[in-house]
């Protein structure tokens, strides 16, 4: 079992809002470990997103639990629908995130309400608050986040799946239960990766001033995730159309085969490029033998219309209306490619440089 950076800062959040809870004499010290527990973000700008909604969601939850404790008593049937009340609330207040806080507020209050009610509201306010910079403190000093190497990696990960799931779809050499499987966990990589770019945009863009370089560098890598979406949609088309309807046997499948897997490779080679590990080729476009074969493919299918188009066997002409998305998919996979690669190549020989 692997303990990860979040598990360590939420305990850490936690010992350090019950620390402050003990040197300012606050009681119950549990409302700000709960509220520490349930603040901790995987980003600072979304800690202090988060800090903000609190406020007023537990706001809130705080006048109105006074109101009907001190207007209809403390009962049962009434913290319920104060509670049900508060959530109907901060939904309308577009406070989602902050629905537990403000439910476990309402009830603290309520509970408890005796004496100086305003005084009362601001120490359970105060413990929340209390919970909730801790979280922020903590995500900010203790494991700050690495966005950066974590979606890259993730990017490489998932290229190498599809590779691999590619290259064993066209020989056909996989079950198809366990074809679709991996091809769920590609997606959920995808997904996943989406997540990761989020918060790095939010790392590199909330708190810092957005310089030319950092500029390069997200377009970089929105443009990565482009490429993975498009892998995608050649092994959708390619699972659709190779084997349902379009043979094997054709002529034109190696050359499909040796195009795809030159593609893949090319898109291996431009990953390793951007890590440093490639030297940065003289030009960005499409390597040579990439665009002689991409032509060479475009010239063997054009000429087959004319030859399925006057057959009488309907099946040839199917088999060439099943190979059109592949080849279009083909070459929208070759410009995807080309542009990662232009960007690549322009953030390797200009790297360092800032905006004139």
């Amino acid at each position: 079992m692997k303990i990860g950076a979040r598990i360590i800062k939420t305990g850490i959040a936690l010992i350090l809002s019950l620390l402050v809870c003990r040197i300012l004499h606050l009681k119950p010290p549990v409302i700000a470990a709960v509220a520490a527990m349930l603040s901790i973000q995987p980003t600072i700008y979304r800690t202090l997103k988060q800090l903000r909604e609190q406020f007023e969601a537990n706001a809130v939850g705080a006048v109105l639990g006074i109101a009907a404790t001190y207007y209809l008593g403390y009962q049962p049937i009434i913290v319920g629908l104060v509670v049900m009340l508060v959530i109907i609330i901060n939904l309308r207040l577009k406070l989602e995130d902050s629905l537990v806080l403000s439910a476990i507020t309402v009830v603290s209050v309520m509970e408890g309400t005796t004496g100086n009610y305003l005084m009362f509201a601001w120490n359970r306010f105060f413990l929340t608050v209390i919970g909730i910079l801790s979280a922020a403190v903590v995500n900010a000093i203790f494991v700050p986040p690495h966005y950066e190497n974590r979606l890259f990696n993730k990017i490489n990960e998932t290229t190498e799946k599809f590779s691999l799931l590619l290259r064993t779809l066209l020989q056909n050499q996989m079950e198809e239960k366990a074809f679709r499987e991996e091809k769920e966990k590609i997606k959920s990589g995808i997904r996943a990766i989406e997540t990761i770019f989020d918060m790095y945009v939010e790392e590199k863009t909330r708190f810092r001033k957005v310089t030319y370089s950092r500029s390069k560098k997200l377009v970089l890598f929105k443009q990565m995730i482009t490429v993975l979406h498009k892998e995608m949609d050649v092994l959708r088309t390619c699972e659709r159309h190779i084997y349902s309807s379009f043979k094997p046997e054709h002529y034109l499948f190696p050359m499909i085969q040796h195009q795809l897997t030159e593609l893949t490779d090319y898109h291996k080679n431009i990953l390793m490029t951007y890590q440093g590990l490639l030297k940065t080729r003289e030009t960005w476009r499409l390597p040579e033998p990439i665009l002689k074969d991409n032509h060479h493919l475009l010239d063997e299918f054009v000429s087959l219309y004319p030859t399925v188009k006057n057959t009488s066997d309907e099946e040839d002409d199917g088999q060439w209306l099943h190979l059109f998305p592949i080849i279009a998919e083909i070459f929208e996979y070759s410009t995807q490619l080309e542009h990662l690669d232009k960007l690549v190549y322009a953030f390797q020989t200009h790297q360092g440089e800032e905006e004139p």
